[in-house]
């Protein structure tokens, strides 16, 4: 007698973006952006990878039948990168961005600097993981100010956190105050000698001037390397379909 057919064990959404492994055209649909994307088997996971040259903003789909979370497998470890990312997070530059939709979560709406990436998940397996995503100005010029400093302050000290937070905040201000400036006056400002960013990374260095001045210096000199700053854009889809 012939044993009938199992039956096939029930599709389940992806529960993170550890086996998006299936790869998707790259998102790519402004200059200076390039998310390289990926997804699994029941398309509802969409692990996207910043490999552009600017950050982007990240959030769900518009009919909210995913949701965005840190990707934690593939984003940087080292200390200066995360103290850098926590400092744009925390300067509050997404109530800046006027393109995104209001009365959402702030957790759902995600800040993706270069090297770092994103998941967005479904939880209906009829549903591909779809998100919207948008170049953002404000939170790449903190990046780039914030992780050049931290690369030359955490060799030096165990806490640059709040210097690292006063620098992006000042960076955002300055460009709320003077959109005009072109990037090297924007880094120039935010690292010279009257800044409240100065003032804070100089005291880290026991308030010695002339370190101060080296590390702004330096970090100026690192930052005038730095792709070029490019304005806000309005949102765009990527989907978890190929």
């Amino acid at each position: 007698m012939v044993p009938p057919p199992s039956n096939p064990a029930p599709l389940r959404p992806a529960a993170d973006c550890s086996k998006s492994g299936v790869p998707l055209e790259s998102a790519s649909a402004m200059d200076g952006v390039r998310l390289d994307a990926s997804t699994d088997a029941t398309q509802t996971s969409l692990l996207l990878k910043n490999t552009g040259l600017l950050s982007v903003v990240v959030i769900p789909d518009e009919s909210w039948t995913t949701r965005v979370m840190v990707a934690r497998h593939g984003n940087p470890t080292d200390p200066a990168s995360v103290a850098a990312l926590a400092a744009v997070i925390g300067s509050g530059s997404l109530s800046a961005v006027s393109a995104l939709p209001t009365g959402f979560p702030a957790s759902q709406a995600v800040i993706v600097p270069p090297g770092w990436a994103v998941c967005a998940l479904s939880d209906d397996v009829r549903e591909p993981a779809s998100v919207r995503y948008l170049r953002d100005k404000a939170s790449s010029a903190e990046y780039f100010v914030v992780k050049e400093l931290a690369d030359q302050l955490v060799s030096r000290t165990r806490t640059p956190g709040a210097t690292l937070l006063e620098c992006a905040k000042n960076t955002l201000q300055l460009l709320k105050e003077r959109p005009d400036l072109g990037d090297i006056q924007l880094y120039a400002e935010v690292l010279g000698a009257e800044s409240d960013c100065r003032a804070s990374y100089k005291a880290l260095l026991s308030n010695d001037e002339r370190a101060a001045q080296r590390t702004s210096t330096t970090v100026l000199n690192l930052l005038e390397r730095t792709p070029q700053l490019l304005e806000t854009t309005r949102l765009f889809a990527a989907l978890a379909r190929g």
